[in-house]
């Protein structure tokens, strides 16, 4: 039976791409988990935040989602749909669309964790995860579990504080500064790392592999070790290296 795993961005970047995975930490244990992958021993999983934020240059994430507006859509009865069309998704880099391509060719598709307004690019819909779960179901383990990510003051909860804080205000947070600039940039980063996690356990995924140990991570970054050890406790997820996974899988790992 395949073992189903949610891979970070830099993890599944440097399993997908022949160039980079001889620059890789770990090159040997980057070439076992292609193999694993392709001989299906391993289903692979992206969260769609590569695609919907992440791929946003950092120097141009607050500007988007302050001049982002959402696409609406209206009926009534038997009428047609009239659709008010808002911000589309950012674009994506070609390198990056080629590297989701070499993805999805070893049949990495994409997990989701629908945002009320939130962009979500076109290529995440092209490669969508199936549902392993009924949506019902498979959306409140979701939400359940991001908001206990936030009560924890990780994830959302991050960009939240920061844009709500008294010392910020909503408006100065926004503002075009370059101090400004990088903490949204991170606060973007922790929420997708929260919603990364919140959507693993949603879908009923069995790990979270990344390289990112949490070591010179704050306290509010859900990968900091007391926090990942809450959650994986609590939602029985393990993140883990892609040694730690090889090892787990097989014996001994590669190093």
């Amino acid at each position: 039976m395949s073992t189903t795993v949610v891979f970070d961005s830099n993890v599944w970047e440097l399993i997908v791409d022949d160039a980079k995975r001889a620059d890789a930490k770990t090159p040997a244990a980057v070439r076992t988990l292609y193999t694993l992958i392709n001989d299906k021993v391993i289903t692979s999983f992206i969260f769609e935040g590569i695609a919907n934020f992440e791929a946003i240059p950092r120097k141009g994430r607050k500007a988007f989602v302050r001049d982002y507006k959402a696409t609406i859509s209206m009926s009534e009865g038997d009428q047609a749909a009239k659709k008010i069309n808002g911000t589309p998704a950012a674009e994506i880099s070609e390198q990056l669309e080629a590297t989701i391509e070499k993805a999805a060719s070893l049949d990495f598709s994409f997990i989701h964790l629908p945002r009320i307004a939130a962009p979500r690019h076109q290529i995440v819909n092209k490669y969508k995860a199936p549902e392993a779960l009924d949506l019902e179901t498979r959306l409140e383990r979701s939400f359940r579990c991001a908001r206990d990510i936030e009560s924890m003051g990780c994830g959302m909860q991050v960009l939240k504080d920061m844009l709500l804080s008294p010392e910020n205000g909503l408006l100065p947070a926004l503002q075009d500064d370059p101090i400004a600039e990088k903490k949204f940039s991170e606060g973007v980063a922790e929420w997708m790392d929260g919603d990364a996690l919140a959507a693993t356990y949603g879908y009923g995924h069995e790990y979270f592999c990344t390289y990112d140990q949490g070591k010179n991570a704050g306290q509010s970054s859900i990968l900091h070790p007391k926090n990942r050890a809450t959650y994986m406790q609590k939602y029985g997820v393990k993140i883990v290296t892609p040694e730690e996974l090889i090892a787990a899988l097989i014996s001994p790992a590669p190093v």
